[in-house]
């Protein structure tokens, strides 16, 4: 089924049409909102909360940008409305930032790769949620700035910049943090 017509089956409330929407979308969704929020079971919370929106929400949609697009407009808001709401303060444990400093030279392959993981996983936590879901969804999901354009409802060139300076961020975060190990 392609998008048109999973959108017209889940305007006359098609049940077949959110299954499908569930299994092209649910993990990520789960990705954007865990990245985000930084906290599994929030993240969870936002999984439902979208699909249970969508079948009221899909009345509304005019078509101007992809389904996908929109699914991940309704995850970022909904995400940055919890934060707002239950003004969560999303921070890595101090011992999860004890785990990257304890590393030691003689480390495996496997060992290496979950401590590089964990240590960006710990630069990514000095930006935004705001900071983290673009570039989450530019890198790691691969959108084009016309698709974040209409997700972030900024010009192109705002989140250019905005990439630019999280990227920085995390890097200049990084190595100070390398020098302290």
């Amino acid at each position: 089924m392609n998008e048109k017509e999973i959108v017209k089956k889940l305007q006359k409330g098609n049940l077949d049409a959110l299954k499908e929407l569930w299994e092209n979308y649910s993990s990520h969704v789960l990705n954007l909102s865990f990245r985000m929020l930084l906290d599994r079971d929030l993240a969870e919370d936002i999984l439902m909360d979208i699909f249970v929106q969508i079948p009221d929400a899909i009345q509304n949609f005019r078509g101007e940008s992809s389904l996908s697009t929109w699914i991940y407009a309704l995850t970022k808001n909904a995400c940055l409305m919890k934060i707002r709401k239950e003004k969560v303060h999303l921070r890595i444990e101090k011992t999860q930032r004890n785990e990257i400093h304890e590393s030691s030279f003689g480390e495996s392959a496997s060992e290496s790769s979950r401590l590089a993981k964990d240590s960006l996983f710990y630069g990514l936590s000095v930006l935004t949620q705001e900071q983290r879901s673009l570039l989450w969804l530019k890198d790691a999901e691969g959108f084009d700035l016309k698709t974040l354009s209409q997700i972030f409802q900024a010009p192109e060139g705002t989140l250019k910049a905005r990439l630019s300076r999280s990227r920085t961020q995390v890097r200049d975060f990084l190595k100070k943090e390398k020098s302290y190990a």
